[in-house]
């Protein structure tokens, strides 16, 4: 179906598009889950990949995010936002299916450059219909219920990363004694499921009614179109927290995987190494409705400003890792960092995307959106390649900090803090980490209010929840949106009737608006 600019959706399709918008969540999570992330750098990892390269191929997305703003044009060339998302998400998947041939095609080196030019497809794609998929959510989905929308997308999307990760890294562990012919042709398969998964995800793109462009009313120039971003204070500050915040988290995030996997560090194998990313996802996904809940009444920023401290302790707690093993708490300590890490991604992922879509203006939301696509971009690709090098020149240096205490018959030497290698990288995106949360502070929001308020109101809601823990209706309560949306399903399958708009807005939502 097309629509004229006079024309605008009806509320059965506005609903259809919903349904089907979190569908294409559901099988997009799969897609990801297995071709990038833990796998990806498994995968990596087998063809022989240093730091260097795992860095490059967590650049590579960012790096792709450049070419943003040129694909601002071409949804005016277009015209339709989900032709143009058709063709650049066939494009993404065509290049997963190349990347399911590798392990036959050739491995090693050559295998491993094959890898970055098919990751390097991918991305470019992705980038390519990124800022048409933005505006079309953008103009779809109702201000007032983007909270509860995307907090309700991202649960249901976690829970599918969750099982997706279990079963891919069981899967990858049952080969991982054979030769490395077959445990290549393991991710291969894992690979090829991703691709039946995205092609899926074509489906219910292409199925969804599509909201008629809203255009601003004054005739604008493309280039004044592109610099009116960077043009205005208040996004001109985003910019500057989603600059930071992008380099923070890309100095470390690609290396969290290979801390875990390799030889030279903790070397906890793809099965406990897939459980522990799937505890960090099982704890956001419990916790997406909790967030969400106070962005809608509160405000994103002032959810930033409460779960991004949380996220860089986290970070920060991996440098005591070699401390932790050491005194064999090693498991205890990883476990509560990805615990803690899952509360905080849950705000910090919900809100980074949303504070965007709230700030973007309606009809230049795709200029705006792609101008902060572009300087995470920047940021993003700088920070892997970086963090590569880093870690290389990092990896014989060692810093203690120690407690002697010496008499006449000896010392006595305790080791209080230790870091080497890869712990510097997490060192040094921490402290990135809380520039961007000053950069945060200088942004405006509608609605925004003290964090205090929200830390006091998270104590309250915690103390309550302490009483009713253990209680059916307590567990009941943590796992609504995941039942009820399968119940939902259930019925319509049926052939019941579906349930009001009302209804359905009483549910909770998600927000990474810009994968597709």
């Amino acid at each position: 179906m097309t629509h004229t600019d006079s024309e605008s959706l009806t509320k059965e399709e506005t609903e259809k598009a919903l349904s089907n918008m979190m569908k294409q969540g559901i099988t997009v999570q799969v897609k990801l889950t297995f071709t990038e992330s833990i796998f990806l750098v498994g995968f990596a990892l087998l063809l022989g990949a240093p730091n260097t390269v795992i860095g490059i191929l967590a650049a590579i997305p960012s790096m792709a995010q450049l070419l943003q703003i040129p694909a601002v044009y071409l949804i005016t060339k277009v015209g339709s936002r989900r032709r143009l998302n058709l063709i650049t998400q066939i494009g993404n998947r065509l290049a997963i299916l190349t990347m399911v041939a590798i392990p036959i095609l050739s491995t090693g080196e050559s295998g491993l450059i094959l890898l970055v030019g098919v990751v390097a497809v991918q991305a470019l794609f992705t980038a390519l219909g990124s800022p048409s998929w933005n505006s079309w959510l953008r103009d779809l989905v109702p201000v007032e219920e983007l909270g509860r929308f995307f907090s309700k997308r991202m649960a249901l999307s976690g829970i599918v990363a969750v099982v997706a990760s279990l079963v891919g890294g069981a899967f990858v562990g049952i080969w991982s004694s054979s030769s490395l012919f077959i445990q290549l042709r393991a991710y291969s398969f894992l690979f090829f499921i991703a691709f039946l998964a995205g092609m899926s995800a074509i489906f219910y793109t292409v199925s969804t009614p599509e909201p008629p462009t809203i255009v601003s009313q004054k005739s604008t120039r493309f280039s004044d179109l592109v610099a009116r971003p960077f043009e205005d204070s208040n996004f001109r500050n985003l910019l500057w927290f989603s600059a930071a915040w992008s380099f923070s988290t890309g100095l470390a995030a690609p290396f969290f995987a290979v801390y875990l996997l390799s030889e030279d560090y903790l070397s906890l194998g793809m099965p406990l190494a897939t459980v522990l990313t799937a505890l960090t996802q099982l704890v956001s996904i419990m916790f997406y409705r909790f967030w969400g809940r106070y962005t809608d009444r509160f405000s994103n920023k002032t959810i930033l400003r409460v779960a991004v401290p949380l996220f860089l302790v986290g970070t920060f707690l991996w440098t005591f890792s070699r401390v932790a093993a050491g005194l064999s708490l090693l498991i205890p300590l990883l476990v509560f960092v990805h615990l803690l890490t899952g509360f905080s991604a849950a705000g910090v992922n919900l809100t980074s995307g949303t504070i965007g879509l709230k700030l973007a203006p309606r009809g230049e939301s795709a200029a705006y959106l792609a101008a902060r696509g572009t300087v995470m971009a920047v940021a993003g690709a700088i920070a892997p390649i970086l963090g590569g090098v880093l870690s290389d020149f990092f990896a014989n240096r060692e810093l203690f900090f120690s407690i002697t205490f010496t008499d006449p018959g000896g010392a006595i030497v305790i080791h209080t803090y230790h870091v080497g290698g890869l712990d510097f990288l997490f060192l040094i995106s921490a402290i990135i980490g809380i520039f961007a949360l000053h950069r945060l502070s200088l942004v405006k929001e509608t609605g925004e209010v003290d964090e205090r308020v929200v830390l006091e109101a998270i104590a309250a809601e915690t103390r309550r929840n302490v009483k009713n823990i253990s209680t059916v209706d307590g567990l009941r309560h943590t796992f609504q949106v995941p039942v009820e949306t399968t119940r939902k399903i259930v019925k319509r399958r049926r052939g019941r009737p579906k349930k009001s708009r009302a209804e359905s807005s009483s549910d909770t939502t998600e927000a990474r608006p810009e994968v597709q």
